[in-house]
């Protein structure tokens, strides 16, 4: 494609706009990186859209922006939903070569043959007004030094605003009570002390009343919703409880697959981390939280053919229900514990939802 002049972008009397649009610009040419964007908030606060902010080096960028403007990410999805959640910088080596359940826009990537990434969170100080603001290199990023430049650099062009003042905020810290807070309901319920109890006992030592209190408590749980009483009964009967400490890794990608064995948790958190192969970052793409069910095979969702890893790890302290499935029943739980994430869900948006389920592979219900 023929290269284009520069451009920044800001056709805007937003004078914050303005600003970060001059951001985008400063970064950009003091770090080489051919494209740049800005997003916030949308008024209803309920997911990050483009702003008319903008650099772009060549029709190529040009392009993808346009083909970005109707995309929205909600907390937590993608990398701007990510960096929205935990206000830090996020930096990725090659986007064009992630699964789209990392990174939504691959494909347009790397038809406009961008690569590296390095996301920067932007906040007015004393406000709730934020940014997320993304550069692109035409190259791949191996290493973490070009992120921390484009960071001070960001940081230095900040500097000079006044009233309003814009900063880089501080990272949002963990916190233990907010993670397990009010999601860990199950584990303060009657019917959970119950199962407990049950729980407690070997398998063998269990009486028929034992796993009716583990059968009560598990009729709360969207794992056992559409299963009959007779499949509950067995999986029950040999359920297992879990404690486990923060910072185990329960399942990795490299590990041999166990279509037998799912975890549901019942207090804690556990995260789904990802390790990238240009300059090993590592980064969490997905929580668990009381009352949601995982197994290894959901990792196939954020791996592909360029080296990337992943792994499923507690955050927290966690207590969790251990359930196998026998080979005469996965071929339902493959169908019925599946979890459909927003990015997946997004490239069925232009059909029907029984067309939808169909690819899917599950029932629309």
């Amino acid at each position: 494609m023929s290269a284009a002049k520069p451009e920044a972008r800001s056709p805007t009397q937003d004078p914050l706009v303005r600003k970060v649009a001059e951001v985008l610009e400063g970064v950009c040419r003091k770090c080489d990186f051919a494209f740049a964007e800005a997003l916030c908030p949308r008024s209803d606060g309920h997911c990050l859209v483009q702003t008319p902010a903008t650099f772009c080096s060549n029709d190529d960028c040009k392009r993808f922006h346009q083909a970005s403007s109707e995309f929205v990410f909600p907390l937590q999805i993608g990398i701007p939903g990510r960096v929205w959640k935990h206000k830090n910088i996020a930096w990725h080596g090659d986007v064009s070569t992630l699964p789209s359940t990392i990174y939504l826009r691959s494909e347009l990537a790397h038809q406009a043959k961008l690569k590296g990434c390095v996301a920067i969170p932007i906040q007015v100080r004393d406000t709730s007004t934020f940014y997320v603001a993304l550069f692109y290199s035409s190259k791949v990023l191996d290493q973490r030094d070009i992120a921390e430049k484009a960071l001070e650099t960001c940081r230095g062009l900040l500097e000079p605003t006044k009233d309003p003042q814009m900063v880089i905020p501080m990272p949002t810290p963990g916190d233990p009570a907010v993670v397990i807070g009010s999601r860990s309901v199950l584990s303060k319920s009657r019917s959970w002390l119950k199962c407990e109890l049950a729980l407690q006992k070997p398998e063998q030592q269990r009486a028929s009343e034992d796993v009716e209190d583990i059968m009560k408590f598990t009729r709360r749980l969207e794992f056992f919703k559409h299963m009959a009483e007779g499949q509950r009964y067995l999986l029950c009967q040999k359920m297992t409880l879990q404690r486990i400490n923060s910072g185990v890794v329960l399942h990795r990608s490299s590990d041999a697959p166990d279509p037998s064995l799912w975890r549901i948790v019942v207090l804690g958190r556990i995260a789904v981390q990802v390790t990238e192969p240009y300059g090993n970052p590592t980064y969490p793409v997905w929580h668990f939280d009381s009352g949601q069910t995982f197994s290894k095979t959901y990792l196939n969702l954020f791996i592909s053919d360029v080296g990337i890893r992943a792994h499923i790890e507690t955050v927290t302290q966690c207590q969790c229900l251990e359930v196998r499935i026998p080979p005469q029943m996965r071929d339902e739980f493959k169908a019925w514990t599946r979890p459909l994430w927003y990015e997946e869900l997004t490239r069925y948006f232009g059909v029907s939802i029984n067309e939808a389920g169909e690819a899917l592979g599950m029932c629309t219900s």
